[in-house]
């Protein structure tokens, strides 16, 4: 009779200790108990001075304030863990958390992010953002699941431009001979043969040192890489083109992903979407002047004019009806239709 009533008590008392269990969760500071103590590396190919390196600081300083110091992110500058394609291949296999790639080289593993490596594409950053804010920016970033990594958001590098050590680029014909370092993807390669140059894919860190020994004659980036990667010392001539507006994906390994909770994913998650806003304010700032500061270095810059460009857009026009079938036809349509929404 004891036993009975001590356990009719128990059974009387569930109810009143559950509810206030269920309070109690509800007043204690939402998902604290789910953000565990982690160290965390972050990759990334530029220096700490270039808006994607301002920005992973941002993303650091982001993910320590919404984890209460918790998860320890540490930033890895200058491709210290390597390029863009091993850095992405050591998140796939777990060894490192986070890096960013250009979508030239996320390409690699989701083809359809070489939409952004057509030729000539874009006109302004508006446009590119648009896409990358858009359907098909967020349909690209689900593709990564499939390659044991998470798409968490887009930084991008600009609009690239060519700088060479021979002589300003003023017509299509200035292309031809020139020994070009291109990144390592098909689309530059065939763009750059059709506009007359000799393209050498070379990882990022092997560029510096084979422009300053005359192994050869140029590169192709953007005016911040340009700048914050020292070209201006060993390049004389720089041609604002605008061939190419390269976005990149901040990913994690998805062996990483799986073993957070959905508060720290989520957490990291806006930590990456308030970085673009940030990014975008700094990078947008520095391209104002960064010409600038090119010009200042001894850097010669010239524009393109107009009748010129459109014969370097009718020479790689090709290259894109080449690619248009393999990356999606509606894929390709749907960018278009996004960009002639911001042209209106």
């Amino acid at each position: 009779m004891r036993f009975q009533g001590l356990k009719k008590f128990q059974y009387g008392l569930l109810p009143g200790v559950l509810a206030a269990t269920i309070v109690a969760g509800l007043t204690a500071p939402a998902g604290a108990a789910e953000i565990q103590e982690r160290r965390v590396k972050f990759a990334h190919p530029v220096s700490k001075t270039n808006p994607v390196g301002m920005a992973t600081d941002k993303f650091i300083e982001l993910v320590d304030q919404k984890s209460n110091g918790k998860i320890k992110v540490t930033g890895y500058p200058d491709a210290q863990l390597g390029n863009e394609l091993q850095a992405m291949s050591s998140a796939q296999g777990g060894i490192i958390e986070l890096t960013v790639v250009s979508t030239a080289g996320a390409a690699n593993n989701v083809k359809e992010l070489g939409i952004f490596d057509l030729p000539f594409m874009f006109q302004s950053v508006e446009e590119a953002d648009a896409v990358v804010d858009g359907p098909v920016g967020k349909s690209l970033l689900k593709k990564f699941s499939d390659k044991n990594l998470v798409g968490l958001c887009y930084w991008d590098f600009g609009f690239r431009q060519v700088s060479n050590s021979k002589h300003p680029i003023a017509k299509l014909e200035d292309f031809h001979g020139l020994k070009l370092r291109v990144l390592q993807n098909r689309i530059y390669i065939d763009t750059f043969k059709a506009l007359g140059a000799n393209p050498l894919p070379l990882p990022y860190p092997e560029t510096y040192p084979a422009l300053e020994s005359k192994a050869i004659d140029g590169q192709e980036s953007s005016f911040l890489v340009t700048k914050s990667s020292g070209y201006q010392e060993i390049q004389k001539y720089m041609t604002e083109t605008n061939h190419v507006f390269l976005p990149a994906v901040v990913m994690a390994s998805k062996r990483f992903w799986d073993r957070l909770s959905k508060d720290e994913q989520s957490l990291i998650q806006q930590a990456c979407d308030e970085s673009v806003v940030y990014f975008r304010q700094v990078s947008r700032e520095q391209e104002q002047k960064v010409v600038t500061d090119l010009n200042a270095a001894g850097m010669a810059i010239n524009k393109v004019d107009p009748a010129e460009k459109s014969r370097m857009v009718q020479a790689t026009a090709a290259v894109t009806e080449k690619y248009r079938a393999e990356l999606g036809n509606d894929l390709v349509d749907s960018a278009i239709e996004s960009i002639k929404q911001v042209r209106q």
